[in-house]
């Protein structure tokens, strides 16, 4: 698996914005193949963090995603949606307990 944990700033004037093209990522993740699982969290104590945890069947899958056209487009935007660039951390699985929602 290549895992990665995505943490990201919202100009707090531009988080109605953010919010919807965040959520359009999700979808576009949710028809790719080559993705277990992406997920789009916002910090309740901090309204204006969002953290992603985005996980892909391995780099090549990671690098699918990144090309597509929808995908660029939505990055192409966080200039002006983000108040700092994106914290990326790559992660190593350690431990997953899964349950049936």
């Amino acid at each position: 698996m290549y895992i990665l944990m995505v943490e990201l700033h919202g100009r707090p004037e531009r988080l109605d914005e953010l919010e919807p093209v965040l959520r359009s990522l999700a979808a576009v993740a949710e028809t790719e193949p080559g993705i277990a699982c992406y997920a789009v969290q916002r910090c309740e104590d901090r309204p204006d963090v969002f953290l992603l945890c985005e996980w892909y069947r391995d780099e090549a899958a990671w690098e699918t995603h990144m090309a597509l056209d929808p995908v660029r487009e939505a990055l192409g935007r966080f200039d002006a949606l983000l108040a700092a660039p994106p914290v990326i951390t790559r992660c190593a699985s350690v431990a997953l307990a899964r349950r049936p929602a």
